[in-house]
């Protein structure tokens, strides 16, 4: 999110609590409800992570790897990468000692593709694409996913894995 985003949504979150006729005192109770609130949510949240499964959209064990360690939330945004991994074309353009370089086209509509450069090291069994999802947001992007369902890995290493 942007910072403009970022303080707009807590603006609209503290509104349903905050006034702006609102005394000291009353702004502190009141601030009070709002952080139980939303420590309220979040317990409701993770007791419907513990006693609930969303169900694989794959066959991938990668995605039922993640299905078991991902909260619903991050879950969700690692489906919409397994989903899209179908508009992915993956070509392999360079290998030597385990170590490989693949071309990824991204359709984007009928004529567009946008092309992302992954590699893939076999022997230390890491990743990288072009894009950086992994990097800014903490799960593997649909042109990692479709190198790795190229290179056939079923497994991945914990350190891809984030807290």
């Amino acid at each position: 999110m942007r910072s403009t985003q970022r303080s707009e949504s807590m603006h609209s979150f503290f509104n349903k609590f905050i006034t702006r006729n609102s005394s000291l005192i009353q702004f502190v109770k009141q601030y009070d409800n709002c952080l139980g609130s939303r420590e309220q949510v979040e317990r409701e949240s993770d007791v419907a992570d513990f006693y609930t499964v969303i169900p694989c959209t794959t066959k991938s064990s990668i995605e039922a790897q993640f299905q078991h360690v991902y909260t619903h939330q991050k879950f969700r945004k690692v489906q919409a990468q397994f989903r899209g991994k179908v508009n992915c074309i993956t070509r392999l353009t360079n290998s030597a000692l385990g170590y490989s370089v693949y071309e990824v086209g991204e359709q984007v509509s009928s004529l567009i593709f946008n092309k992302f450069v992954v590699t893939y090291d076999s022997l230390a069994t890491q990743v990288k694409c072009q894009c950086l999802l992994f990097e800014s947001r903490g799960i593997w992007c649909r042109h990692t996913l479709s190198v790795l369902s190229f290179e056939q890995v079923t497994q991945v290493s914990p350190r891809y894995i984030l807290e």
